[in-house]
């Protein structure tokens, strides 16, 4: 399944950068407390959870790889290991 993509360009100071890892790592953690609550019975299924998981990461590593000087076009056709989990 291929997802529509959106392409942004970014420029970010150090804090700024710092700012967006914090809030995608957080976001990340509040998933898995959400997937840890589902295998109590809780809300949605916890498979459900943990790929909403394993995409913040592989969006965090995205971030992280192109503030590192990666290539955006590389990037943008590499595996998405999140969906390939599913399958």
């Amino acid at each position: 399944m291929n997802t529509p993509r959106k392409d942004i360009k970014l420029s970010l100071s150090t804090d700024q950068y710092d700012d967006l890892t914090s809030a995608l790592e957080g976001h990340r953690i509040g998933m898995q407390q959400l997937a840890d609550e589902a295998k109590l019975g809780f809300g949605l299924d916890e498979a459900y959870w943990r790929n909403r998981v394993a995409e913040v990461q592989e969006l965090l590593d995205t971030v992280h790889r192109l503030a590192a000087g990666e290539d955006p076009e590389e990037l943008k056709h590499a595996p998405n290991t999140a969906r390939d989990e599913q399958s």
